[in-house]
């Protein structure tokens, strides 16, 4: 049982809808606010991290997908406190060219994504890996709503 899961599920969305914000305010004005986005990706992280102790102390189980995400997210949380970088702003996904080009041709809108990280940046380096397969250079917004998505149904579960 977690007594405060309304707040907890209440914080959760409210930090990850001001990241969305100034995600899009900054992409919208291509201004790369770094500063606004780190402390607003830290918040998230947080309540993101807050959230998934709260579920482990409530003994929840994960599917193989949930617990991987679970595990990705953990890292990305222990790396920002250890001043990791963990998104980058790219105007066009980095990628290559294949022949033969397609038409319509689809040029992906200007991002954050995750950054892959070294694995031994901190000591928990199986989070790491699971952070460099399930977020490294993915849109910053997408995977959070995932994983947020995965924590509010666990907790309705509850």
């Amino acid at each position: 049982m977690v007594a405060d899961k309304n707040e907890v599920i209440y914080s959760l969305e409210k930090t990850v809808n001001e990241l969305e914000q100034v995600i899009n305010t900054s992409i919208t004005s291509n201004n790369q606010n770094c500063k606004d986005i780190y402390t607003n990706l830290g918040t998230t992280l947080l309540w993101i991290g807050s959230c998934l102790d709260r579920l482990k102390t409530a003994g929840i189980k994960y599917s193989e997908n949930e617990y991987k995400y679970e595990q990705a997210f953990r890292g990305a949380y222990n790396a920002q406190k250890h001043s990791v970088s963990l998104v980058s702003f790219q105007k066009y996904k980095k990628g290559g060219i294949s022949f033969p080009i397609h038409f319509p041709l689809a040029i992906p809108a200007p991002n954050y994504y995750f950054n892959k990280l070294d694995e031994n940046v901190i000591k928990f380096t199986e989070q790491i890996k699971m952070y460099n397969d399930i977020l490294s250079n993915k849109p910053v917004l997408l995977e959070i709503k995932k994983i947020q998505q995965i924590i509010i149904t666990k907790f309705n579960n509850i």
